[in-house]
């Protein structure tokens, strides 16, 4: 019979959960598998909430640098117009 790998804990997923899990399994002398599909991090981390977090917070701040006049903010930026869609 072959020799099959014993662990303690096996995670499915290493998302945001599941990561500092198996950090602190280990720490305690667990033998522990970790399989992650595609993303370490998870969707959420890669594809999901923080990249669009960061598109929306980019979105709000040049909103706000091209209305700046409008709360009597002045500054010496310039910039292109918006695209005509």
């Amino acid at each position: 019979m072959p020799n099959a790998d014993v662990y303690d804990a096996i995670l499915i997923g290493a998302g945001q959960a599941n990561k500092p899990l198996a950090a602190a399994l280990a720490r305690e002398g667990w033998g522990v598998a970790l399989v992650e599909r595609k993303h370490v991090g998870g969707t959420c981390v890669n594809e999901g909430c923080t990249p669009s977090k960061t598109m929306s917070a980019s979105a709000r701040v040049a909103h706000l640098a091209r209305r700046a006049a409008d709360y009597g903010v002045h500054t010496m930026a310039s910039f292109p117009p918006w695209p005509s869609h």
